[in-house]
């Protein structure tokens, strides 16, 4: 079988492709994007596909960023296949903003793109390099930073229906030979060799170290994935099914289940079947993790009838031999977007903020010579207590507001366009919490201080403002 008829055998075993579909291909330039696109070119004519590339330029490299796109943009020049150029410029406040890592913050937004690009040019299907190395590479690192059997599976082959990874199955190495053979140039990204990240250190430390073991440890860690791929859609079967069994009623945002039910539940379908409610009331892509789902365990089994508990804005509440699970965040997500969410604070406060669950506590340090390293973080502000009055009201945005976001040399902005600038969906904004003061917002909770209220040399008191994401109970 040739190189291309197994990529293409691949593609049918996973019902990645049909005949008339518009591709997307993101192309970044490097050997794996290079081959996808070779391949798909190559196979355009059988399939009647169209294809259209897109590159993103992130502007973290400079010139070498510059060079890349140039080269995409020719290689699809001599392809004749149309190629747009991407500027997505990642500013480092908005990525410790949101509390990801630099290349965790650039792959989001260039998915959030993809999915824009392919709606505006009628794409069916968009395209990525992922390859076998980038599979196993993928597993270690969920392993390192503890994950269960839903992080282990992976990358998938096939991700909403529409995102496809026809590499899945192919080794970096065969992509390179296929290049040679085809007389294929690419680039070579710099930061691939940057030990700052984590991919980075287990492709070039940890990945050699385990081939000394298992040279096949590669193929071993993919196929490790597929299994426990397989085995998480027959346990989340089995999870949903016991769910059904102890449910008792569910409205938009509320599920009510068997508390007697759920403990009778061996403990690993438990925790699965706790995960599954609070999906069901929230939407939630993301589940809480162990430790958060292990608190809910305990509260269900040890708990007094009447007791409740928060976790992500969920809302768990035991009533007599009843569990009801309710989202906060959609219960009062109309009435915030409708009406605002406002409450008066003063110095020292400990509040939830209830459009999302997380707590806000607000003190004030003195008589300490202020630590200029930690004065702000996506979660954690510090301010110069003396630039404002401390009669604060905590509340959702409003129209017209403005401040002055810090890094902006003390320009004002509209919270509407700074909201639209850190690509921040409009359903979420009414979820944001505000610390206003008299002379006007001095935090837009977990995203960005005021400039005017930052501590200087000359501070002297400093108000501390922190958002936790925490466990309450009551």
């Amino acid at each position: 079988m040739t190189f291309i008829s197994h990529i293409e055998t691949f593609m049918i075993m996973q019902q990645m492709l049909e005949k008339d579909d518009h591709v997307l291909i993101s192309v970044s330039g490097g050997p794996d994007s290079v081959a996808l696109l070779s391949l798909l070119h190559t196979m355009r004519e059988k399939w009647n596909l169209t294809l259209s590339v897109v590159h993103f330029d992130h502007g973290l490299r400079g010139r070498e960023s510059d060079e890349d796109a140039r080269f995409v943009a020719c290689l699809c020049e001599e392809l004749g296949i149309p190629c747009s150029v991407e500027s997505l410029y990642v500013q480092m406040a908005d990525v410790q903003t949101l509390g990801s890592g630099l290349q965790a913050y650039a792959r989001n937004m260039r998915y959030q793109h993809l999915f824009r690009i392919a709606v505006e040019t009628g794409a069916t299907k968009i395209a990525t390099g992922h390859t076998l190395d980038d599979q196993a590479e993928t597993v270690v690192m969920r392993m390192v930073r503890g994950a269960g059997t839903a992080g282990l599976c992976g990358i998938p082959a096939i991700r909403e229906s529409h995102i496809i990874r026809p590499l899945l199955r192919t080794r970096r190495e065969t992509l390179l030979a296929y290049l040679q053979e085809q007389g294929l140039h690419y680039r070579v990204d710099s930061s691939n060799q940057k030990f700052m990240y984590l991919r980075n250190r287990i492709r070039h430390e940890i990945m050699p170290l385990l081939k000394q073991y298992n040279p096949n440890v590669t193929r071993t860690l993919a196929r490790q994935a597929e299994i426990t791929c397989e085995e998480e859609v027959y346990l989340n079967q089995l999870a949903w099914a016991a769910l059904a069994n102890i449910q008792k009623h569910q409205m938009s945002n509320t599920l009510s289940v068997c508390r007697g039910g759920c403990l009778n539940l061996p403990l690993a379908m438990r925790r699965r079947v706790i995960r599954l409610a609070i999906q069901s009331v929230t939407e939630m892509r993301v589940v809480p993790g162990f430790d958060a789902v292990d608190t809910i365990v305990r509260h269900i089994s040890k708990s007094r009838s009447g007791s409740e508990m928060i976790v992500h804005g969920v809302s768990i509440i035991r009533e007599y031999e009843h569990i009801h699970f309710s989202s906060i965040q959609r219960a009062l997500a109309s009435t915030v977007d409708n009406h605002g969410f406002s409450q008066e604070l003063s110095v020292p406060a400990r509040v939830l903020w209830p459009p999302t669950g997380q707590i806000l506590e607000v003190s004030q340090e003195t008589g300490i010579q202020p630590d200029r390293k930690r004065e702000s973080s996506p979660h954690l502000a510090r301010f110069d207590a003396d630039t404002f009055d401390h009669s604060l009201i905590l509340r959702s945005w409003q129209k017209g507001d403005r401040f002055y976001p810090l890094g902006m040399s003390g320009k004002r902005k509209k919270l509407q366009d700074f909201f639209s600038d850190i690509k921040l969906p409009i359903s979420q904004r009414s979820m944001v919490p505000l610390l206003v003061a008299p002379e006007g917002i001095v935090w837009v909770g977990g995203y960005r201080m005021d400039h005017r209220f930052r501590m200087t040399e000359t501070t002297q008191r400093v108000l501390v403002a922190q958002l936790s994401q925490e466990s309450k109970s009551v």
